[in-house]
């Protein structure tokens, strides 16, 4: 995928599109596994395979429906999260609402932020060729 515009990218929460969201931010980690010791001559030497692997979404926008604050605040932690791009590639998994903040000035719109966490495996859906 050479580029795309971000409005294109989409977020489904239990099979429903999620309202009112301006951006869409993903971090994968992978965290390593250290196994240095004297023998590697103080050059740090890490395991092939991470020990931990992980994808935290972030999330802000409009508020339009309260889809993740209802969640927030019913204790609805854990759901079945959807990131579509244009280019037909998918992040899907299970994730925990970890944060819900939203903001309401008293001469403009009011806004949310939410972060979801990864729990279980991922599944990545490559481009269509």
């Amino acid at each position: 995928m050479s580029g795309f515009v971000g409005r294109k990218v989409l977020l489904k929460v239990d099979d429903s599109l999620v309202a009112g969201v301006r951006t869409k931010g993903v971090s994968i980690n992978r965290n390593p596994i250290d196994v240095t010791s004297d023998d590697d001559d103080g050059w740090r030497k890490l395991l092939e395979e991470p020990g931990e692997k992980q994808v935290d979404l972030s999330v802000s926008g409009v508020t339009k429906v309260d889809t993740l604050k209802q969640a927030a605040l019913t204790g609805e932690t854990l759901h079945d999260v959807e990131l579509s791009y244009p280019d037909g590639s998918k992040i899907k998994g299970d994730f925990y609402l970890a944060t819900y903040s939203e903001t309401g000035p008293y001469n403009d719109a009011s806004t949310f932020d939410a972060s979801l966490q990864s729990s279980g495996p991922i599944d990545y859906t490559p481009a269509s060729p």
